[in-house]
């Protein structure tokens, strides 16, 4: 009992302590209040203790938070990966019919891709159809043999050994233009300037013309001097071109390709050139390409050149190749060469390279295609009764056979989605 005397004894002691008259002149704090206040009356040391305690807790909590979004970000990044690598490898046993449109047209049609449906272009003219069939815009024109350009929203139509080029864009007829020589090649920018190469009788022209049909540039070249022009490409800016010739040297036909700078860059450079590599010898360059505004390349007969341009050009990797090319594709990313295959049983053999020339892969094959071409991170191979799609590693994604004669197949905006031109129809098609 004293023991329990004592202790109520020293806790009305502290009591009164605490009921005692306040130095803020605050009302005594009420008891229910005043339960476990033990605490001196000098609180200085505890609310230093409980500034560091409550930084080192908002420490904590911000480390805390910043290891959870650092997890869930990496989790994200780990589902994004999985869902692609899914869809790169998920494979097709056959398709669904969407829209079927009957053809109406004569032969000595062609249909090509672009923006957002594809073009029928004929002697007679063109039509910009979407991916329902519907038509766009029209345009009517008599050429004898035209070739059609496309630069992501443009397009240009010229008449080969003909002397007019029609351009337009999605929306409709932008111009066209008069280049009184014959034309020989066109290429066309993504803001629809248009390049073309033509012929005189001792000299052959580069020039670049306004949709209006304004000319912007001409370069003249001479077959004596540097020779004959095989093929062109103009950079997506139009800043850039770069091209092939064939010349005679001595008993030797050799190849010069060449780069020429429409900015202020090449302003002060003799006929706007930026550039020249004549190294390939004997070997015959006969196709050039812009990948981007800063990547071209030249396709030889035993050799793929990759060139890195900004203002002026640097050779970046080449890559001797062994055998016959049969074809040559590209794409913003990506360049596909198909061989003769002389390593196996299979025919052909298929290498992707990046821009960058490294290898992605290699395929051997021994089906015959009429068209091989890329479609984004996809490569479609088709001949008149046989569909074949790829992914960039050359894992086939499906193999499938049509029951009309195939005479073009079009991308239709996303992997499975395609444009089948058969004899017939104009059919919109999802693979399943």
């Amino acid at each position: 009992m004293a023991d329990i005397r004592e202790y109520k004894k020293m806790k009305e002691q502290k009591s009164n302590v605490v009921s005692g008259k306040s130095r803020f002149n605050v009302q005594p704090l009420p008891p229910s209040a005043q339960k476990g206040k033990n605490a001196p009356d000098d609180t200085e040391y505890d609310d230093t203790f409980d500034d560091e305690d409550y930084s080192r807790q908002l420490k904590l909590h911000r480390i805390r938070s910043v290891i959870a979004g650092i997890a869930v970000l990496a989790l994200a990044a780990l589902g994004v990966v999985y869902i692609i690598s899914n869809v790169d490898n998920h494979t097709y046993s056959g398709y669904t019919i969407v829209n079927s449109v009957t053809r109406d047209d004569v032969q000595n049609v062609k249909y090509y891709e672009f923006a957002d449906g594809y073009v029928k272009c004929s002697n007679d003219g063109i039509i910009y159809y979407d991916y329902k069939g519907n038509a766009i815009w029209n345009q009517t024109y008599e050429m004898k043999s035209p070739q059609l350009v496309t630069c992501k929203e443009c397009l240009a139509v010229g008449d080969i050994n003909g002397s007019t080029i029609y351009v337009f864009n999605t929306k409709g007829m932008l111009g066209s233009i008069d280049t009184s020589l014959s034309i020989s090649q066109i290429d066309v920018g993504g803001t629809g300037l248009v390049a073309a190469v033509l012929e005189d009788t001792s000299s052959n022209y580069i020039n670049m013309y306004e949709p209006s049909g304004e000319k912007v540039y001409s370069v003249k070249t001479t077959l004596s001097g540097d020779g004959y022009p095989l093929n062109i490409s103009i950079s997506e800016d139009m800043t850039k071109l770069i091209a092939s010739y064939v010349y005679v040297s001595g008993e030797s036909i050799k190849t010069n390709v060449v780069f020429y700078n429409f900015s202020d860059v090449g302003q002060n450079e003799t006929e706007r050139v930026v550039g020249g590599f004549n190294h390939y010898d004997s070997t015959i360059v006969p196709e050039v390409d812009f990948l981007s505004d800063t990547c071209a390349i030249a396709i030889g007969e035993d050799v793929l050149s990759i060139y890195k341009i900004k203002e002026f050009p640097n050779l970046q990797k080449e890559i001797k190749l062994d055998g016959n090319i049969e074809r040559v594709f590209t794409s913003s990313r990506y360049i596909g060469i198909l061989m003769e295959n002389k390593e196996s049983g299979d025919n052909f053999k298929l290498m992707v390279y990046d821009n960058s020339g490294n290898k992605v892969s290699e395929t051997a094959f021994n089906t015959s295609y009429d068209t091989i071409k890329f479609d984004n991170d996809s490569i479609i191979l088709y001949n008149d009764n046989t569909f074949t799609l790829m992914n960039i590693k050359g894992k086939q994604l499906a193999n499938l056979r049509f029951d009309l004669p195939v005479e073009e197949i079009l991308s239709a905006g996303s992997r499975g989605s395609y444009m089948v031109v058969n004899s017939t129809y104009v059919q919109e098609i999802r693979l399943k």
